[in-house]
C-alpha cells in the first residue's frame, strides 16, 4: 500500500504537484502553526512516521478492539482528541466506515477529553466547594449587638469557667468582625450566634492560658482547619499578633476570611495531601481544632509538615479523639441527641458493644464516606500519641476533654 498524502508534507514531499481537491480540503480543517512551508512539527513528524504502520495494522485489522490498542499504545499519547477523529476517518475510510470510526472513538476513548473542557470537580475529592462563587450572606458583628445577650449566654455556658477570666463586655466592644450564617460556621449552634461566638472565645482564651504557662508569647499564629474564623477571629481582635495564618480545604471558608477578615490575617486555601506553603520555622503557634479526628491516611505527614513550620520554641495545641472521648461516649450511650456515638454506630454496629470496654485498638478509623475531603472518625490512643507523635514531638500535656469531648493535646519541638 503506498504511502498517503499527508495535511503537514514533509520536505521529500513538497514537491510532488498540487493536492488534490479532497486532500486540499482535510488540510483546510487541520488546525496549523506558523512553520516555514514544508515543514513539519516534531509532533506532527512522529505522527508521519507511524502513518504506514496505521495503514498496514488496518488492512488486517478492522475491529474496534484492535482499533482502540493501536490508538492507546501508538497515537493517543501524541495528539489530541480531534485530531484523532480526522486521522481514523482519513486512514480507515476504506475499511471501516466513517459511523463506525465514530463509534469506535466514542466508546473506546473517554479517557481524553476535549481539549477546551475542564473537568468540573476533580478537586474536591481533596478539597471542598473549590469551584464555588456564591455570595455571602453575613450577621452582624458582637460589638453591633446588645452585649448583655453574650453576658446572659456566658453564664450558662459550658465553658463558662474559662469565660469567668475575662471581662465579656470589654472583649465583644472589641470584635467588629461580621458572624457567618450557620452554614458557612459549619452549622455550629445555628440560631444563637452568641452561643457560637463564646464557643471560639473559650477555646482561645484556653490556647492562651496554656502559651503563658508555656512562657510563649506568639509573634505568628496558624489556626490549621480554621473554617470561617470560629476561633481565629478572636486573634484578630483581641490581640496585637502580627502575623494570622488560617488555612482550611474549604474553599468556601476561605474566602469568608477574605472578604471579612483584616489585613493581618493570612487564609490558605489548602487541600488533603499534606503540604502549606509556609516557611519553615515560621509559627510560633500552631492550633487545630477537630482536624486529626478526621485525617485517616495522611496523620503522620501532617505530623512532620507541622514540625517544619513550628518555631524552635513555638507549641502545637491540637485536639483528638483518645480513650478518654471513648469513655465520654459509653457515658452517654442512651443519648439518641449524640451525634458522634450516633455516627460511630450507623458506620459499624459493633460500636455499640464495643463501648461496654475500653478502646479496642491504638488506632480506631471509621469511615463514613469514600469520596471527598470529609471521609472519616479517628480515635488515637495515648500509647500512639507516645509511639507516633512523640517522634515529631515532646509532648507536654495530654489534657482530657478540654475541648467539649476531645483531649487536647500541647507539643513541642524536640531538641
Amino acid at each position: 500500500m503506498s504511502t498517503p498524502h499527508s495535511s503537514f508534507p514533509p520536505e521529500n514531499q513538497a514537491n510532488q504537484g498540487a493536492p488534490s481537491p479532497d486532500q486540499q480540503a482535510a488540510a483546510d480543517k487541520t488546525t496549523t502553526v506558523d512553520l516555514p512551508i514544508g515543514t513539519a512539527s516534531p509532533r506532527q513528524q512522529k505522527v508521519e512516521h507511524l502513518t504506514p504502520e496505521i495503514d498496514a495494522r488496518n488492512a488486517k485489522h478492522t475491529d474496534s478492539a484492535a482499533v482502540h490498542k493501536l490508538i492507546t499504545s501508538r497515537i493517543a499519547p501524541l495528539i489530541e482528541r480531534e485530531t484523532v477523529h480526522r486521522l481514523l476517518s482519513e486512514r480507515l475510510a476504506q475499511t471501516v466506515d466513517r459511523k463506525t470510526v465514530h463509534k469506535i472513538v466514542s466508546d473506546r476513548m473517554p479517557q481524553l477529553p476535549a481539549t477546551s473542557q475542564r473537568p468540573a470537580s476533580w478537586e474536591d475529592d481533596i478539597s471542598a466547594n473549590t469551584l464555588d462563587e456564591e455570595p455571602f450572606e453575613t450577621l452582624s458583628s458582637p460589638s453591633a449587638r446588645d452585649v448583655n445577650l453574650f453576658v446572659e449566654a456566658a453564664a450558662g455556658h459550658g465553658d463558662r469557667e474559662a469565660l469567668a477570666t475575662v471581662d465579656i463586655a470589654q472583649l465583644v466592644a472589641k470584635d467588629n468582625i461580621p458572624i457567618p450564617t450557620p452554614p458557612d460556621r459549619e452549622r455550629y449552634f445555628p440560631g444563637h450566634d452568641e452561643k457560637y461566638w463564646l464557643f471560639g472565645l473559650a477555646d482561645y482564651l484556653k490556647v492562651m492560658q496554656a502559651t503563658a504557662k508555656h512562657k510563649l508569647y506568639p509573634n505568628s499564629v496558624l489556626d490549621f482547619g480554621c473554617a470561617s474564623g470560629r476561633v481565629l477571629r478572636h486573634f484578630a481582635a483581641q490581640t496585637d499578633i502580627k502575623y494570622i495564618w488560617g488555612s482550611d480545604i474549604n474553599r468556601r471558608h476561605i474566602r469568608w476570611l477574605y472578604e471579612h477578615m483584616p489585613m493581618n490575617v493570612r487564609p490558605i486555601f489548602n487541600h488533603c495531601i499534606p503540604s502549606l506553603p509556609i516557611a519553615d520555622a515560621s509559627i510560633d503557634l500552631v492550633t487545630a481544632f477537630s482536624v486529626f479526628t478526621h485525617i485517616d491516611t495522611f496523620e503522620i505527614h501532617w505530623l512532620a509538615e507541622l514540625n517544619r513550620i513550628l518555631s524552635p520554641d513555638g507549641i502545637c495545641y491540637l485536639t483528638v479523639h483518645n480513650e478518654d472521648t471513648w469513655e465520654s461516649l459509653a457515658e452517654d450511650e442512651n443519648n439518641p441527641d449524640n451525634r458522634l456515638l450516633n455516627s460511630l454506630i450507623k458506620i459499624d454496629p459493633k460500636v455499640a458493644d464495643q463501648l461496654k470496654g475500653p478502646m479496642p485498638g491504638d488506632r480506631l478509623v471509621y469511615r463514613f464516606a469514600d469520596q471527598g475531603p470529609y471521609r472519616a472518625q479517628v480515635f488515637l490512643s495515648n500509647n500512639h500519641l507516645e509511639k507516633v507523635w512523640g517522634r515529631f514531638f515532646s509532648i507536654e500535656e495530654i489534657i482530657p476533654r478540654h475541648h467539649q469531648r476531645q483531649t487536647v493535646v500541647v507539643l513541642k519541638k524536640r531538641r
